[in-house]
């Protein structure tokens, strides 16, 4: 090569090395400062999907069961509602006040009847700050009159309460310090999981209740001390099934009903995973008597892109392309953090000097674990190449043909996966289980190099090939698996010009690797004497 197709090589390489950092720079800068494209908007937000699984004996008569429907509001979005209903049984939503109704009724219904509801919520979490000085109204509009009136179970009135109101300072001063005192008492009481209802008074009696008998105690002071305030019935989302429904509680502050929680310790605050049912005091089932009803909430989460990143910047959102297409965001996630696993991989070959099969093969693996766990997919994989080790140490003698061997090879992995996988369930290990059903391809790729380099290079070889591959694939998960360049590579995945930049770089990298260092350090010092 003369000098002067040297010096141009030189120039092109700079020019495509700028280029691949200048353009995404650009971009970035042109989301954040022109378009207005905000870092809060790439967050993924976590989408919960609930199951209310019903079950009732019906008798061949007349059954009706009836619960709430969550509602859409400015901290919850539901979505992609469904039912499934049993033969004999009619379902309809009526609205009734604050809250929606969800009604199955029939006159015909037989034993074992199943009912499913489904819908899927978006929650925000919520949080207030009550100022210090806001004093507590001395007239309310006529609309917030229920929210101060004494009930059934909570006993407004009863010189008890109107005691216990004043033995802890919560008839006078500030409206948030009333709140703090009343929220304070509520929060000492024991806790009990009580059957039935526990009524405000009863829950000071005792100076213990489930949630709620404290979020009616809660309600009384309130009420008593002159600050609307009502009771809330939902779910608090935590991913499984259960059967435990959670009461909390509403005061009305300058225009706002802000949350309590006197069980779990929030106040003026809820996390995201509080799903509201309904308001009021009312009880989440009610249905036909002598029907044996059960019922279970099952409950799962999903991370999904923000409404605000898949309307933002048009033609170039890959959030709202795969939305268009109905392809799931985790492939999204794959996709993008894919060339992310490669780049660990080069650091790893060229600059380490890490022995590996092939470049992509420990990206892949390590994309593959992702959703499964490292050890359970590492594991996974030890399993399908001992079995390959095994089948070819048999197949030996047969002297077949490369491509029949390789064909034999890759139904072994098929299989060696599907026991593995029938093996873990029935030992209990559902992780494995899972993770047995990694890409096939993926597996089949890592037994085809691990068995060429048995044949090639011998066992020592291929067994420092493989431990080279796990150590890289750790690395991988590790870079992988980062929700923060997750999301940094989702909302900005022009950012992929830097990992060219870097691996551009890196095609240019004489150095001396570092495991070639260990290898002839003594070499090595011994020419700089």
């Amino acid at each position: 090569m003369s000098r002067n197709d040297s010096q141009s090589g030189q120039l092109a390489y700079k020019i495509c090395l700028a280029t691949l950092i200048l353009l995404p720079t650009f971009s970035v800068g042109y989301k954040l400062f022109v378009s207005g494209y905000s870092l809060y908007d790439i967050l993924p937000r976590r989408q919960y999907k609930v199951s209310v699984e019903m079950s009732l004996d019906g008798h061949d008569g007349k059954s009706r069961i009836r619960t709430f429907a969550p509602q859409s509001d400015e901290y919850q979005v539901i979505v992609d509602t469904s039912t499934v209903d049993a033969a004999g049984l009619q379902m309809k939503l009526q609205d009734a006040g604050l809250n929606r109704s969800a009604i199955w009724s029939g006159s015909s219904v037989a034993d074992d009847t199943r009912v499913e509801y489904t819908f899927s919520v978006l929650p925000t979490a919520r949080q207030y700050h009550l100022a210090e000085h806001l004093k507590v109204a001395d007239m309310h509009p006529s609309a917030l009159t229920p929210y101060l009136s004494a009930e059934k179970d909570i006993q407004v009135d009863d010189s008890e309460i109107l005691q216990t109101l004043t033995s802890i300072g919560a008839d006078q001063g500030f409206l948030a310090e009333r709140l703090r005192k009343i929220y304070d008492l509520a929060l000492a009481l024991g806790t009990r999981p009580f059957k039935g209802t526990t009524d405000a008074l009863t829950a000071l009696r005792l100076g213990e209740a489930s949630c709620n008998g404290k979020s009616r105690l809660f309600v009384a002071l309130a009420r008593a001390t002159g600050i609307p305030a009502r009771l809330v019935g939902g779910l608090i989302m935590n991913s499984g099934t259960k059967r435990t429904s959670h009461q909390w509680v509403e005061a009305y502050v300058a225009g706002h009903w802000v949350p309590f929680d006197p069980t779990n310790g929030h106040f003026a605050e809820l996390p995201e995973r509080y799903l509201v049912l309904y308001r009021g005091d009312e009880s989440l089932f009610r249905h036909t008597s002598d029907i044996n009803f059960d019922y279970q909430f099952r409950i799962s989460s999903k991370m999904i892109p923000s409404p605000a990143a898949k309307t933002n910047f048009g033609a170039f959102n890959l959030w709202s392309l795969f939305e268009r297409l109905s392809l799931p965001f985790g492939l999204l996630q794959t996709l993008l953090m894919l060339p992310m696993g490669a780049l660990v991989v080069v650091l790893f070959r060229n600059v380490i000097g890490m022995p590996t099969f092939g470049t992509f093969l420990p990206a892949l693996i390590a994309a593959a674990a992702v959703g499964t766990g490292l050890i359970w997919g590492t594991l996974s994989v030890l399993i399908v190449i001992g079995a390959v080790s095994i089948v070819r140490w048999l197949m030996q003698r047969l002297e077949l043909l490369h491509s029949p061997t390789l064909a034999i090879l890759l139904a072994t992995v098929v299989i060696t996966m599907m026991l593995s996988s029938l093996a873990a369930e029935a030992a209990g290990l559902n992780e494995l289980a899972r993770v047995a059903f990694l890409p096939i391809a993926v597996m089949a790729i890592a037994a085809e190099r691990f068995y060429l380099s048995l044949a090639e290079k011998g066992p020592g070889d291929a067994l420092k090939y493989l431990i080279g591959t796990l150590v890289v694939v750790s690395a991988c998960y590790v870079v992988m698996s980062s929700l923060a360049l997750q999301i940094l590579l989702g909302g900005f995945p022009e950012t992929l010009g830097y990992v060219i930049a870097a691996n551009l770089y890196l095609g240019r990298w004489v150095g001396v690797r570092l495991f070639e260092y260990v290898r002839f350090r003594q070499l090595l010092r011994a020419e700089v004497v």
